[in-house]
C-alpha cells in the first residue's frame, strides 16, 4: 500500500463560532495559485454552524482535514498546537477562521525561502480590512524592516519589545516546521498575546526574512477576541493596557530560561516596563541618554525636515557609544 506523500504547506485554522465567515477563509486556500498544501481545520468548542461548513470541506476536498474538540473551549493556541501535532508539511501558516490569504500567498512566501535558503521565518504586512466600510481599509507597512533578512533577537527587540514597527499578523506567518517544531508552538496560557508568544520564540532564535508584499486579509469586525478585549479596556493596540504587562514579564522569563537573554534585549525591556509604573526597573544612565534619544525622535520627526532629522540622532548615537 503506498503512502501519501507529504504536502509542502500546512495551513493551521482554529474557529470558533465563525460560520458567516469560514467559507471564505477556505475558499481563499483552495484559490491559492500553489496547490501542494494542506489544510486543517481545528475546531474551538463552536455552537454555531461553522462545524458543519468545516465537515462540508473536508468531505469535498482531500486535501482538508476537520479536528473536532471534545466539545469544551480551549482557546486559540490550543487549537493551534493541535493542528500543528496533526499536520505533515515542511513549511506552516495560520490562518484564522474569519481572515483570508490573497491567491499568490504561498506562491510568493515560497519564492522567498527559496532564495534565502537561511530564513527559517517570514512575515510581511497585512491588510486591516473592514469588507463592509473599504475607506477604512489599510496595510501595516514595515518599510525599515523589509526586504532583508534579520538575524535574532534584532527584530524580538525592535518590533516585538519597543513598538518601533507593527507586529504581524499571525495570517502574514510561515515558518519552517523545524523551527516550529523545536520552539514547541504557542504557549497555552495566554488569551491575548497567543500569537505574540510563538513570534518571540522563533524572533528570539531564528533567521526572519520581512517581505513587503501583503500577503492576507485580517478582517475587522465587532466579534473578534481584539475587538472584544478592546471594548472591555483590558487591550488597546496604540497604549500601554493590563495584559501587555504580563506578555512583557513573560518574554523575560522565557528569554531569560532559554539562556538568550542579551543585554540589548534587557534594555528594550526595561523601556517597555518604564511605561507601567509599578513594573518599572532601575533605568542606567545609559538608559536614560537613549530614553531621551527616543523622545527627541518623537518630536523632531514633527518638526524637523528629515534629512536634518537624520544628521542629527547619527552624533548622538555615535556620542553615546
Amino acid at each position: 500500500m503506498g503512502t501519501t506523500p507529504m504536502p509542502l504547506i500546512s495551513v493551521i485554522t482554529p474557529f470558533l463560532n465563525v460560520e458567516r465567515f469560514l467559507p471564505d477563509a477556505i475558499e481563499s486556500v483552495r484559490v491559492q495559485t500553489f496547490t501542494d498544501w494542506e489544510m486543517l481545520l481545528i475546531d474551538d468548542g463552536s455552537s454555531d454552524g461553522s462545524v458543519a461548513i468545516a465537515v462540508a470541506a473536508a468531505t469535498g476536498d482531500p486535501r482538508i482535514r476537520f479536528i473536532r474538540s471534545n466539545g469544551q473551549r480551549r482557546g486559540a493556541a490550543a487549537a493551534r498546537n493541535a493542528g500543528i501535532a496533526a499536520a505533515s508539511g515542511m513549511f506552516f501558516t495560520f490562518l484564522d477562521g474569519d481572515d483570508i490569504f490573497e491567491p499568490e500567498k504561498f506562491e510568493t512566501e515560497l519564492a522567498i525561502f527559496d532564495a534565502h535558503p537561511r530564513a527559517k521565518v517570514l512575515y510581511g504586512p497585512t491588510l486591516w480590512w473592514f469588507p463592509d466600510e473599504p475607506h477604512r481599509n489599510w496595510t501595516d507597512s514595515m518599510p525599515r524592516q523589509s526586504g532583508r533578512l534579520h538575524m535574532p533577537p534584532d527584530l524580538l527587540d525592535q518590533v516585538i519589545v519597543r513598538q518601533r514597527a507593527h507586529v504581524p499578523c499571525i495570517c502574514s506567518i510561515m515558518v519552517h516546521r523545524e523551527a516550529l517544531v523545536a520552539v514547541g508552538g504557542f504557549d497555552e496560557a495566554f488569551e491575548l498575546y497567543e500569537d505574540q508568544t510563538l513570534l518571540v520564540k522563533l524572533l528570539l532564535r531564528y533567521p526572519v526574512f520581512v517581505t513587503s508584499t501583503p500577503t492576507g486579509r485580517y478582517r475587522q469586525h465587532l466579534d473578534s477576541t481584539s475587538a472584544k478585549a478592546t471594548a472591555s479596556g483590558i487591550y488597546d493596540r496604540l497604549r500601554p493596557h493590563a495584559a501587555r504587562i504580563g506578555f512583557l514579564e513573560w518574554v523575560e522569563m522565557h528569554a531569560s530560561a532559554s539562556g538568550l537573554m542579551t543585554p540589548e534585549l534587557q534594555r528594550a525591556l526595561r523601556f517597555a516596563f518604564a511605561r507601567y509604573p509599578a513594573q518599572r526597573r532601575p533605568l542606567t544612565l545609559r538608559d536614560r541618554f537613549d530614553l531621551a534619544i527616543e523622545a527627541g525622535r518623537w518630536f523632531a520627526r514633527r518638526l524637523t525636515p528629515r534629512r536634518t532629522l537624520s544628521k542629527v540622532f547619527k552624533l548622538l548615537t555615535r556620542a553615546r557609544k
